[in-house]
């Protein structure tokens, strides 16, 4: 996070602009939220399959149950990844891909 910043720092000095801590903050916090995102949705996935895998054939209630473990290992993920004011709108996007 630190190197992104610093580096839109370099980016606009080297433009000759003056770097805005504003631009650059929000910048920081769509890049991490979007990294997050895709984390924690790739997380759930591949966790979610490999579980659904080993256990089919299965009840209803089994398969709710992988997919809640799933989808709370994901938002644990992304909570400690995401910052910033977009955070709920890229959580809000993650939970609707699951």
């Amino acid at each position: 996070m630190l190197f992104n910043l610093a580096q839109s720092y370099v980016d606009a000095i080297n433009k000759g602009a003056v770097p805005s801590i504003e631009n650059s903050w929000s910048y920081i916090c769509k890049n991490e939220c979007h990294k997050a995102n895709q984390d924690a949705f790739s997380n759930f996935e591949s966790s979610f399959y490999r579980a659904f895998e080993k256990a089919v054939p299965m009840f209803d209630e089994e398969l709710k149950s992988l997919y809640i473990s799933a989808k709370k290992t994901a938002l644990e993920i992304f909570n400690k990844i995401a910052v910033g004011d977009v955070r709920e709108e890229y959580l809000k996007n993650l939970k609707e891909k699951m």
